[in-house]
């Protein structure tokens, strides 16, 4: 990733952070965000969606172009609100010189609408919403290509309601990066890597909703076992057989896949104990969750 747009990222907030800040992100929690605009995390590196939304963003703009006749302009760098200044934002295009362009990819076509429409998934709301309040434009496009062969285009107004309540949950996120207070975990990856390597000799008493999430727990500990229990008895069925059935109809399979490779770390260590211990590096230690 660029260092320079690094740097630019943790001056405030942009889009793609708002539905996060915001708590509807399914794939990062304020407390993310949090971190990274405080630079205490690497920020996230890229998967496999992610990757394809870049290499696919030029295509799916000059498609845009072409069906509308409007001429894009790509900003060389992040625009920021005119008068809050931690609001950023990094644009896929701006169309005509009036129109926000917002290019997504989707594996599937759940939470879009009718091509046309302003129906998009709440999380590209919020971040079109987020653009729109800063630019001060009055309405966005979003180019959407939804199982790599089918192509929409969506008109989303502007929303002053909605952009208020955004701005309003920014400004206190932002607030606390600003004091340093970390908002509250809300996962348990948050929990993990706020408290999973400190812990102090006390105790504290579990009230009526963590007696009930101990007692859940337990049952799914059980559920597991049973899982467990149940492969097992398939498995017996099976032997060295393939598939089983019943009637024509197939239930199961049982069948080898591809071999993968992996380093043999004993086999290493045997071989070159000395490099082996030279590249030896103790871990943090690490809280475990045992249930009594």
């Amino acid at each position: 990733m660029d260092q320079d747009w690094l740097e630019q990222r943790r001056r405030g907030l942009g889009g793609s952070d708002a539905p996060a800040v915001c708590g509807i992100s399914p794939w990062k929690s304020p407390y993310q965000v949090y971190l990274e605009k405080r630079g205490e995390t690497e920020p996230q590196e890229d998967n496999e969606p992610m990757f394809w939304g870049r290499a696919l963003e030029p295509i799916i703009r000059q498609r845009y172009a072409d069906e509308t006749g409007r001429t894009v302009v790509v900003p060389q760098q992040s625009l920021f609100h005119p008068k809050i200044e931690f609001m950023l934002a990094s644009l896929d295009g701006i169309a005509d010189g009036e129109r926000v362009l917002e290019v997504k990819t989707a594996r599937m076509p759940t939470g879009w609408g009718e091509a046309g429409s302003a129906e998009i998934p709440d999380i590209y709301m919020i971040q079109v919403q987020h653009y729109l309040a800063v630019t001060k434009l009055s309405v966005a496009d979003v180019a959407t290509l939804i199982g790599g062969n089918d192509f929409r285009i969506y008109e989303v107004p502007a929303d002053t309601e909605l952009q208020d309540l955004i701005i309003e949950k920014e400004t206190a996120f932002w607030k606390m990066v600003q004091d340093g207070t970390p908002p509250d975990p809300v996962s348990f990856a948050d929990l993990k890597q706020r408290f999973g390597s400190m812990s102090k000799a006390i105790r504290v008493q579990a009230d009526q909703d963590v007696l009930a999430a101990i007692h859940r727990l337990k049952q799914i500990k059980e559920l597991i076992k049973e899982e467990e229990l149940m492969k097992a008895i398939i498995m017996a069925a099976l032997k060295e057989a393939d598939t089983l059935i019943d009637g024509e109809s197939v239930l199961a399979t049982w069948k080898a896949g591809k071999g993968a490779t992996r380093f043999d770390q004993k086999e290493f260590q045997n071989s070159n104990p000395k490099l082996y211990a030279q590249f030896l590096k103790e871990s943090d230690p690490v809280r475990r969750l045992l249930i009594k």
